[in-house]
């Protein structure tokens, strides 16, 4: 045995923030150990973590770079040199952009790996504007973009000072297991252990209502509605801080205004929620001190995005908890993220952007821009406005991930140039001409931090080893641009990381002079929260306060004051239930992770959760396998049971596929929620968000279903 080696390292099998002991021996991982005195996780660490040996030395894992010698979809592959990749990409790009224009290449990712913010400096480095997210309008942009155009900043839960949140809003989100935002699920978990008192909005049951003061049942897709309720509430109650509103805040009247339209009677109609359970809710709101809000992204997949997440967000400051000990704090902004080079993108690019008409990503109101993910995929296919005719993917099953999964399947036959980078072969990889082998958190050198957030900390990511060829996202970037005879702006990444580093010691000049290799010896730095900024230095908004009212929203086409405008689901007798989706599962971070046997055993086939009665009315059996149908298409999943559920409402699972399947398909279309998901037709008119929840559904019995004795194949082997 070999002299071991101890690394320490945040990882990033999630959004990311728990820091971890490698152990390394002979240039292996062989032990993983939770830092006890890790700022995030205090020695804690989910099954996601604990499962990084199993991820890293994987025998299916992407360890070298491959091109495809077949067709389309043939399963043939062949492994390369990293020059020949580099060689062959830099080739293909500069051609297609030579002939049709830069814009002609898109790019699409996934949510919350390292390389993230490098991934819009490559694409402006690129020249193109057509850099897109299955999760940019839907998931995370909604909720930031709110806090941006109310307050200037984001806030999140102070649970890490002496004085601990009095009450928790938790709407649309289950942080005790999808652990997302840099706040991770260790917290919330205290919070409730210790009887904090929890306000819970959510269709379905999860580990925070079976302790919640409140549940609040919201019919999915109706979260705008309900907020402006409370918030009615709140001010026809008098339970709004008065100080704050008065001294500020701007907009208070006409916020006043609207609300009124939002009277209890109208709340329940449209939301299912008893008015008495609405206004119990709003009087706890109006009364825990120190307050605060957990949200998600079940608030952000409606036509109604932006502006439920608006309202939502306004209600812990009306209350007078904006910026106090254990409240509803604005973020540390400890250091910037990677500098995404906006000014290589020239202002004729970026107006060719394919998200045009949604102010919010367009470019019209901020100088970060995302192309909308659906009509980027269209514009593959139909060539409208233009054709996209190459594609690079990172972090992004796109066929599980985005909505509308058989439009986006039609759409990646017709990509003429398709080069992939990730862990492992999926679905998505198969329509690829050139696959890379991606490096997992225990392979990369950078540094974790979320400044969008209420993040409390700066972290250290530390490579401990190197598993085949594998390269981090970035260093392929820059390796690329550099071949291409493009600009990226640094010679190395250390050189990029020690440039956040140099501006986090402007913002907190006590940490001046700490570069990365200063970091590495530190692990991480938590510097002290200063509370009641605004009341020194106002708010980052035009008009130096919090904007109910907000003038830019105004000059950008949208309603300068929260409002509800969706259309509710409608039930019928072909359709008569409604579906919602994108509940966490602990063993998965979206779709990874289907084929690590230790967390698969744990999760083994996907779930849809319906009350008995609703089971019993269709003949389905608690654990019989179910067809779900949308007038999109059908999957099948498996029946689960609970009486908390509303007997008009299911839950399906996402991100399902079936690895043991097998190439090319994978069993991407059996039980992918996304295959009865929309990616077009009605839209947020600011953000361009789409419905992804509060579809009308109707399920039967599905008896031939042999999905089991496929698993039971693959998981004994």
């Amino acid at each position: 045995m070999g002299k071991t080696e101890i690394i320490n390292a945040a990882c990033r099998g999630c959004h990311g923030g728990c820091m971890h002991f490698l152990h390394v021996e002979d240039g292996k991982v062989v032990k993983v150990v939770p830092d006890k005195n890790a700022p995030l996780n205090r020695g804690r660490a989910c099954v996601k973590g604990m499962s990084i040996i199993e991820q890293m030395y994987h025998p299916d894992r992407i360890i070298h770079p491959m091109k495809r010698v077949g067709e389309k979809r043939s399963g043939r592959w062949e492994q390369i040199s990293w020059d020949e990749a580099y060689s062959t990409i830099a080739e293909k790009v500069t051609s297609l952009q030579d002939k049709y224009g830069k814009e002609c290449i898109a790019l699409t990712t996934g949510t919350g790996r390292h390389h993230l913010p490098q991934y819009w400096r490559f694409a402006n480095v690129l020249g193109t504007p057509n850099a897109t997210s299955s999760g940019a309008l839907i998931c995370l942009g909604p909720r930031m973009n709110a806090g941006m155009f109310t307050a200037g900043v984001f806030a999140g839960v102070d649970y890490y000072g002496d004085v601990k949140p009095a009450g928790i809003i938790v709407w649309g989100a289950n942080p005790a297991i999808s652990g997302a935002d840099g706040e991770l699920q260790w917290y919330i978990k205290d919070a409730a252990k210790n009887g904090t008192p929890l306000i819970v909005i959510d269709p379905k049951p999860n580990e925070l209502t079976k302790n919640a003061a409140v549940w609040l049942k919201v019919k999915p897709g109706t979260d705008g509605a309900l907020a402006l309720g409370i918030i009615n509430v709140l001010i026809s109650e008098g339970l709004c801080d008065a100080d704050f509103v008065d001294h500020y805040c701007v907009g208070f009247e006409e916020l006043k205004e609207r609300a009124a339209e939002y009277d209890l009677d109208t709340v329940e109609r449209i939301t299912w929620v008893p008015k008495e359970d609405i206004l119990k809710a709003a009087r706890l709101i109006g009364t825990l001190k120190p307050l605060s809000l957990e949200w998600g992204t079940a608030i952000e997949q409606t036509e109604n995005s932006f502006q439920t997440c608006r309202a939502i967000y306004m209600i812990p400051a009306l209350t007078g908890n904006w910026d106090v000990p254990g409240g509803f704090v604005a973020s540390k902004e400890i250091a910037p993220t990677a500098d995404p080079m906006f000014g290589a993108l020239s202002k004729e690019q970026g107006d060719k952007i394919i998200s045009a008409g949604f102010p919010l990503n367009d470019g019209t109101m901020s100088p970060k821009m995302f192309a909308h993910p659906y009509d980027t995929f269209d514009a593959m296919k139909t060539g409208k406005p233009y054709k996209i005719r190459g594609l690079f993917s990172h972090a992004n099953n796109s066929l599980l991930s985005m909505a509308d999964s058989k439009h986006v399947f039609e759409c990646l036959k017709e990509i003429e140039f398709f080069v992939y980078m990730d862990f492992f072969m999926t679905p998505t990889a198969e329509f690829a001409d050139i696959v890379l082998p991606a490096a997992l958190w225990g392979e990369i050198d950078s540094v974790f931090c979320m400044p969008e957030f209420a993040e409390e900390a700066l972290l250290t990511m530390r490579k401990a080893v190197t598993v085949g060829e594998c390269k981090s996202d970035e260093e392929f970037f820059m390796e690329l641009c550099r071949r291409m005879g493009l600009d990226y702006g640094a010679s190395s990444q250390e050189e990029i990381l020690n440039g956040m580093l140099e501006e986090m010691g402007r913002r907190y000049p006590e940490y001046a002079g700490v570069d990365f290799e200063k970091l590495k010896t530190m692990d991480y730095i938590v510097p002290k929260r200063r509370y009641y900024r605004y009341k020194e230095e106002g708010f980052k908004t035009p008009s130096g306060k919090f904007e109910l009212y907000c003038e830019r929203l105004k000059a950008g086409g949208a309603d300068p004051v929260p409002c509800y405008n969706d259309a509710p689901v409608e039930l019928t007798e072909e359709h008569p239930l409604v579906m919602t989706t994108g509940a966490r599962i602990q063993q998965y971070f979206v779709s990874n992770n289907r084929q690590i046997k230790s967390l698969r055993k744990q999760a083994p086939f996907p779930l849809v959760t319906m009350h008995p009665a609703t089971g019993a009315r269709y003949g389905i059996k608690e654990g019989d396998w179910v067809w779900i149908e949308t007038e999109k298409g059908r999957i099948t999943q498996k029946a689960e049971f609970t009486e908390e559920m509303d007997e008009r409402v299911i839950n399906a699972q996402m991100g399902w596929w079936y690895p043991e399947a097998g190439a090319p398909d994978y069993g991407w279309d059996e039980s992918n929620v996304n295959v009865l998901t929309y990616g077009n037709g009605r839209r947020d008119s600011f953000s361009g968000a789409y419905r992804m929840r509060g579809i009308a559904c109707r399920i039967y019995p599905n008896e031939n279903c042999r999905i089991e004795e496929r698993y039971y194949n693959w998981i004994d082997e």
